[in-house]
């Protein structure tokens, strides 16, 4: 018979039998297809060898108005900012929030035991669990220790002590060391399981106590999810059932050296004043800030402790405890101010800012000395206050606020924290939301949201809530007349699993139904509108949207929204949801890659590998939305625990179980821990194939490839294998040997850059579509299959259209 070409559909099919779907593939494995064909996958570079604690569940990349690229990594553990250097690699900053900081009993919070690194700390404030961090400022010698920098709390024998390892071995024991001025800062535990007692509506599961999960007892709950949005160039973040916080990029411009400040010594009468370097850029008055220090900090300032700046020059502030100031003043006259309302209670000593009229954002500082006659000390309102001032005033008057008074010069070097801060603790904070379960902000009008989280004036968390800001701020969240900020609960499901920032709308999904945000304007602001019911969504990043198109991944099925909500033709939805582990749902995460036309996800089977118990992830499916294909790959190479597509980026980034990131599309290798990486063990199966439906046996003695080597790295002599899978029938095994006469050795064939398979290799890119032309195959059977595998590093490979001599060989087998 004449030489046979195999052309075969794209993507990979498993709803039916290798032999019922005679014509495609099969299997696949780090495959993708391109104009109906299949390659190799692009191979990914590390993109810096540092490394971050935890793995990695949320990536965000933006830039500052100073064009620095971020990403901003939510680990298990902890938050960083990897943040992009002119040699193209990154550098992760840890700017977890603190969730406590305070002084430690001043007796001496240290105890240790002769020849042991563990350090007892007693805490009669916080109580950290096993896991979560805290950093020490402050400590003195204690029998050989020291312990000041971060650590990580090892156990907790009591309600009131944990411990922590040093590092260092204890001269001797002790008790009630470490000083009296020691501090303690905790981090945001994330990543790690803790206790809660409440009776709130939603704290428990939702088939745990009575309807909407009101128990009694402690509850175990784990944040280890973020969500992450930048608003403007600063970064809104915040953990899965937790608080909403915010990085600034004004008080930390650059991560890799925190700005160092002078704080003066107020001899316990004089305000603090602090002074930044004279090139840094002005810190606008009002900004919550903190401080780190390598000593102690004058007193009584705390580390980590939120202050708030009031601005005197572009180069020094005062410092306030509390955010909010008491304004307006109407009028003044020389020493004595004429105050006709206030929004809070006057006090001699308070601190006056006013302008001196030199130039914008120029203040000057005046004291309250004394309330002159007729004055008043009431609480405000439209009650007139007379006030002295020390030093005359002549120009308008800002605001009132009580400013931190230092009484020692403290050591150590100064620097402004790069850590982020609660945003309810930002000045102008008014409601803030007590907790979220997913935020955003809007493409539209820049509306901050809030979704499953508290009502209004309620502290009781219901799920199905979704509050807003008002429009272009972070910190307003109280509804009124003169502002857009407002709330909805949407009434389909029993919470909101995950939000889509979509074209003019912003797609909410409930366990149960599809929502549509669309902002409307006052007075209504924004409605909602239900797409659809009765559908479901496995986790928080289940959902990708490209092209117009919300894709995600549902508990039985895929779904797409493209203006209406529609089943999603799977060829892998058996495979898929055959061997799913469905208790790791909350790991499943969607992500795309534009620049094939992909949407992927990443999930666990049920005998995925375990670290410490927990499933890791070990499979991907890929939907090719353009070609409408599947395939799907495994294995700890291709294993990720997040992944960002992003256009400030070259290529797209993923997260590893090597606490790093990686840019995918680069190369063609496995670098995920070296610039040198080994080789990709990519391959595809394809279904059976036979002569006139299986009649005769069949007979190939010889292929012939097709195929090109494009894209290898250069210097490389590119190569894979193909290999014929011959049967009996469906139902029997391959043959064994595969080769009649010969060994299974016989069927596998290699196929590189020697075009008659004995000449010198060719070194690419000499020549890409040079290979060898004939294989000497010999396999016999009724049905038969094709398997396509390279595992040779600097190869990348694209499969044609081979052709084999193929011809009827009797009926019976043998």
């Amino acid at each position: 018979m004449p030489l046979q070409k195999i052309v075969l559909k794209p993507g990979v099919n498993r709803e039916n039998t290798r032999y019922t779907n005679e014509g495609g593939y099969y299997e696949s494995n780090l495959v993708r297809f391109r104009q109906g064909t299949p390659e190799k996958i692009g191979g990914w570079q590390q993109i810096s060898p540092n490394t971050y604690t935890g793995l990695c569940r949320s990536l965000w990349n933006w830039t500052t108005l100073a064009e620095v690229n971020l990403i901003g990594v939510g680990s298990e553990a902890k938050f960083y900012i990897s943040q992009k250097t002119s040699n193209e690699t990154d550098t992760y900053y840890d700017v977890t929030p603190i969730i406590s900081s305070h002084a430690l009993t001043a007796s001496g919070p240290l105890t240790v035991t002769a020849s042991s690194s563990i350090v007892t700390i007693t805490d009669t404030t916080y109580h950290p669990y096993a896991g979560d961090y805290v950093i020490f400022s402050g400590m003195t010698l204690f029998n050989g220790i020291t312990l000041n920098g971060q650590y990580q709390v090892t156990s907790t024998p009591s309600d009131t002590t944990y411990t922590v390892d040093s590092g260092t071995t204890a001269s001797g024991g002790g008790t009630n060391g470490g000083g009296a001025n020691s501090f303690a800062a905790y981090l945001l535990n994330v990543g790690t399981t803790t206790s809660n007692t409440t009776t709130a509506w939603g704290a428990g599961n939702w088939d745990e106590g009575t309807w909407g999960g009101i128990v009694t007892t402690a509850i175990p709950t784990t944040t280890k999810l973020w969500t992450q949005y930048n608003f403007g160039e600063n970064l809104l973040f915040g953990p899965k059932k937790g608080a909403m916080y915010l990085w600034n990029a004004t008080t930390a411009p650059t991560l890799s050296a925190p700005t160092t400040v002078t704080i003066s010594n107020g001899a316990g009468t004089a305000p603090a004043v602090v002074t930044l370097p004279a090139s840094t850029t002005p810190i606008p008055d009002g900004t919550a800030i903190m401080f780190e220090t390598t000593g102690a900090l004058p007193l009584p300032l705390a580390p980590y402790t939120v202050y708030y700046t009031r601005y005197l020059t572009s180069t020094t502030f005062n410092l306030s405890a509390a955010s909010t100031v008491i304004y307006p003043f109407a009028s003044c006259s020389g020493t004595t101010l004429t105050v006709y309302s206030v929004t809070g209670t006057l006090a001699v000593g308070m601190s006056v800012y006013y302008y001196t009229g030199t130039g914008d954002n120029q203040l000057s500082l005046g004291l309250i000395a004394a309330f002159g006659s007729g004055g008043t000390t009431g609480t405000g309102g439209s009650g007139t206050y007379i006030v002295s001032i020390g030093g005359s005033v002549a120009d308008s008057v800002m605001g009132a606020v009580t400013v931190v008074k230092t009484s020692s010069a403290g050591s150590g070097t100064q620097t402004i924290s790069i850590r982020a801060v609660p945003v309810a603790s930002l000045t102008g904070a008014s409601d803030v939301p007590l907790t979220q379960n997913t935020l955003l902000v809007s493409d539209a009008s820049r509306f901050t949201f809030a979704f499953g989280t508290n009502e209004y004036l309620s502290t009781t968390f219901d799920p199905m809530v979704i509050r807003w800001s008002d429009q272009e701020s972070l910190t307003n969240w109280t509804p009124s007349a003169t502002n857009q900020a407002g709330s909805i609960r949407l009434s389909h499901g029993s919470n909101i699993r995950a939000v889509l920032q979509a074209r003019q709308e912003i797609l909410v999904f409930t366990d149960a139904a599809l929502y549509s945000l669309q902002y409307l304007g006052a007075p209504y602001i924004w409605s909602s509108q239900i797409l659809s019911d009765n559908i479901s969504i496995v986790s928080i990043n289940a959902a990708a949207y490209t092209n117009g198109t919300a894709y995600w991944m549902g508990q039985d099925k895929f779904y797409k929204y493209d203006g209406r909500v529609q089943t999603l033709r799977c060829d892998l939805r058996q495979f898929i949801y055959g061997d799913i582990d469905r208790t790791q749902f909350s790991q499943i995460f969607a992500s795309t890659n534009e620049g094939f036309n992909e949407v992927w996800w990443f999930y666990c089977t049920e005998n995925a590998p375990k670290d410490d118990g927990i499933p890791r992830i070990d499979r991907y499916v890929v939907y090719n939305y353009v070609e409408d294909v599947w395939y799907y790959g495994s294995g700890d190479a291709i294993a990720r625990t997040a992944w960002l597509d992003s256009s400030l980026r070259d290529y797209p980034v993923a997260a590893t179980y090597s606490n790093n990131l990686v840019y995918h599309e680069k190369g063609v290798d496995d670098c995920t821990d070296s610039v040198s990486g080994v080789a990709i063990d990519s391959s595809i199966t394809t279904s059976q194939f036979d002569i006139g439906d299986g009649h005769n046996f069949a007979f190939v003695w010889r292929m012939l490839p097709d195929l090109t080597f494009r894209g290898s790295t250069d210097g490389t002599t590119p190569s894979l294998t193909i290999q014929l899978q011959p049967l009996q029938n469906s139902g029997s095994s391959y043959n064994d040997p595969i080769s009649i006469g010969g060994t299974s050795a016989d069927g596998t064939q290699t196929v590189n850059t020697a075009k008659d398979g004995v000449s010198p290799l060719y070194v690419y890119p000499q020549d890409p579509d040079v290979f060898t032309g004939q294989l000497n195959i010999r396999v016999r059977g009724r049905q038969m299959s094709m398997r396509i595998a390279c595992n040779v590093k600097g190869t990348q490979w694209q499969l044609g259209a081979p052709r084999v001599d193929i011809r009827p060989d009797g009926r019976r087998g043998g």
